[in-house]
């Protein structure tokens, strides 16, 4: 905005002497207010004062009717300060009149306005006027309450004199505070139609117990042009201020410039003072000051400030007015946001520090080094709940966004390389702004471990089902029901043949097995969901079942050949051993020892041909009994209505 600025050095230099200001030494142009116009009015500052009822007496502290003198509490270029009683109310005041040297009808008049001004503004943070008077000497007094405290600039320069009402462990947060107040007792003004025009840290006291008050409205003028007694804006005609704080309009002398705006500007060189320490304007001159205000460059930070306090200065202070808050209140409520987002700024650094823990885990980790992983996610979580607590409070926060960005990208990236899928999942649906890249890779995984889990339930179903373990109590069951009618029918049989009960008959000897056979497919289709748990009970089932109805069909054969009934009935025992054999060796070797009885029983139908059937129906028992012990479970393993994979679990 200076680039905008065509007038020179020296030709501001000349309009200033044209005013009849003289340049001065740098110490004063910095510290003393540039004292404000005089502006005729109807009666004289003396006949103004004399109206004034007598508050002093000068003959001594004895005979004071209303104050009495105690001490002076401190003096300006213009003004002195002294500490009073009150003898009405027995309190302590504060009574400020024109030094004796500085006196003159500008300085009378000056005074007057100051206590009519401060009269005007009652509010917490401007300190109250009790009255307005003189003393015998026709010289006029403002009677003020006293306060007891330190200016914001002895703060500023050594935050530990902060009074006790306030919190001197952040200083800017302590400065921010005091500004709030600022502009609480600046806004009221300017709703009364009054501009203050020498805000500065200097003019404001903290008190004891955490009072703020705004001093000196010496030079405050009023914006409405119908005030009679106060000091108008309109008819300003030469700056007036410290010089080292000044709006650029102000520089110009012309009051038609001022406004609400003048003041926000100061307060926003307020806050560039509390925040570096340093007026926003320095030079060797007075003129060399003002030339810098006129120009008013962007006020600059450092690292160490923060940036949103810096860009509310930086707006309060821009050159053209519509370029500033639009008020006092605009600039407090922008405080207000700042201070509210302190917790934010705060929850935002732990959060940043505990990223870079986290990244700095996960850094050793890709070096190969052992990380512990209980601190990782420990670590982790604190920088989540720190970013998660300062969204909350400030949705949207920028800092807080990027960096709970980076914490879960970080973390899903360690998740997806350890095939860690639903951990990478929940980690990439809480990201604040969608990764693509995360994402497609998280996909890849997914369908990766789809295609493994199929391949392992596969396997899985694979095993269960060839395992010999699934289903013995189901197979002991099935065995022990057929095998019982299987042995109780054989042994009928051979006690029937021995004793000539009945005769043996091709007939007979058919629906014998075609019986068992049918009986056996019963049970099996009955129990079929207890029974056949797996693939290899089936198998055996119906192994048992085709070998039995490949018996019916040789005796069927038999019966059509007419071959000897001990002859094809030795043979089929060779054909149940073979059977007990095939089995044994395609679903479970043990079968073979149920079969070895039958084998057995085929020697003896061809060496002992009387005892056959009694051999036969012993070697069912037998390859019942076999079965039933090899099957029986083992102690401790479960299979109550349960399917025991072997040692797969």
């Amino acid at each position: 905005m200076a680039e905008d600025v065509t007038i020179e050095d020296g030709e501001l230099t000349l309009i200033f002497e044209t005013m009849g200001l003289e340049d001065r030494a740098v110490e004063e142009a910095r510290t003393v207010t540039m004292s404000a116009d005089f502006r005729p009015v109807a009666r004289s500052p003396q006949q103004m004062v004399d109206r004034l009822p007598p508050l002093l007496r000068s003959g001594g502290v004895d005979t004071l009717p209303e104050l009495r003198i105690k001490g002076t509490l401190g003096e300006g270029g213009m003004g002195l300060v002294e500490l009073a009683e009150q003898l009405s109310v027995g309190r302590d005041v504060a009574v400020k009149k024109v030094r004796q040297v500085a006196r003159s009808e500008r300085a009378t008049l000056v005074l007057l306005r100051e206590g009519w001004t401060t009269g005007l503004l009652e509010h917490p943070n401007i300190v109250p006027v009790y009255t307005l008077g003189r003393d015998d000497d026709g010289e006029p007094v403002i009677v003020m309450k006293k306060i007891a405290g330190t200016s914001w600039l002895e703060i500023i320069e050594e935050p530990q004199k902060a009074p006790d009402g306030f919190d001197a462990d952040d200083p800017t947060e302590l400065h921010v505070e005091v500004l709030i107040q600022v502009c609480n007792a600046v806004h009221y003004a300017h709703e009364q139609g009054i501009i203050h025009r020498d805000l500065k840290p200097e003019n404001v006291m903290l008190g004891e117990f955490g009072e703020v008050y705004v001093l000196d409205w010496g030079i405050a003028v009023s914006l409405r042009d119908e005030e009679e007694r106060l000091a108008r804006a309109s008819d300003v005609q030469r700056p007036a201020g410290t010089p080292a704080y000044m709006a650029p309009e102000m520089v110009d002398g012309d009051g038609k410039l001022l406004g609400v705006h003048t003041d926000v500007f100061l307060l926003g060189a307020m806050l560039y003072e509390a925040l570096t320490g340093q007026t926003p304007y320095s030079g060797k001159s007075l003129f060399a000051i003002m030339m810098e205000a006129h120009v008013c460059k962007p006020p600059e930070f450092g690292e160490d400030v923060s940036p949103e306090l810096a860009a509310i200065c930086r707006r309060a202070m821009a050159r053209e007015p519509e370029d500033r808050f639009g008020s006092a209140r605009e600039l407090r409520d922008a405080l207000y946001d700042y201070r509210r987002h302190r917790q934010v700024r705060r929850l935002t650094d732990r959060g940043e520090a505990r990223l870079a823990e986290v990244r700095q885990l996960l850094a050793r980790e890709g070096d190969g080094e052992e990380v512990d992983e209980r601190s990782l996610y420990r670590i982790f979580g604190e920088c989540r709940f720190a970013y998660d607590q300062a969204l909350e409070m400030r949705p949207g926060d920028v800092r807080a966004v990027a960096g709970l960005q980076a914490a879960l990208e970080a973390m899903a990236e360690r998740a997806l390389e350890r095939d860690a899928h639903k951990a990478a999942g929940l980690l990439i649906a809480e990201l604040p702004q969608p990764n693509k890249a995360l994402q497609a890779r998280h996909d890849e995984l997914a369908a990766h471990l789809a295609t493994r889990r199929e391949d392992f339930e596969e396997l899985q179903q694979l095993r269960h089902d060839v395992d010999v373990n699934v289903g013995r109590r189901g197979r002991i069951y099935f065995v022990s029901i057929v095998g019982a009618i299987w042995v109780v029918l054989s042994f009928a049989l051979a006690f029937a043949l021995e004793k000539e009960i009945v005769a043996l008959t091709y007939p007979r000897m058919f629906a014998h097995i075609v019986g068992l056979t049918v009986v056996m497919a019963g049970v099996g289709y009955l129990g079929r969901h207890y029974f056949f748990e797996n693939e290899l009970n089936r198998r055996m089932i119906y192994g048992v079942l085709a070998m039995f109805m490949g018996a019916a069909c040789l005796r069927a054969l038999n019966w059509i050949w007419v071959i000897d009934y001990r002859t094809s009935f030795t043979v089929e025992t060779l054909f149940y051993a073979a059977g007990a054999a095939i089995l044994g060796v395609a679903l479970d070797r043990r079968l073979i020892v149920a079969g070895l009885p039958f084998l057995g029983t085929a020697f003896v139908g061809a060496l002992w041909p009387g005892i056959l059937f009694w051999a036969f129906a012993s070697a069912n028992a037998m390859a019942v009994a076999v079965m039933i012990w090899m099957w029986w479970p083992e102690d401790g393993e479960l299979i109550e209505g349960e399917c025991v994979i072997g040692n797969t679990s």
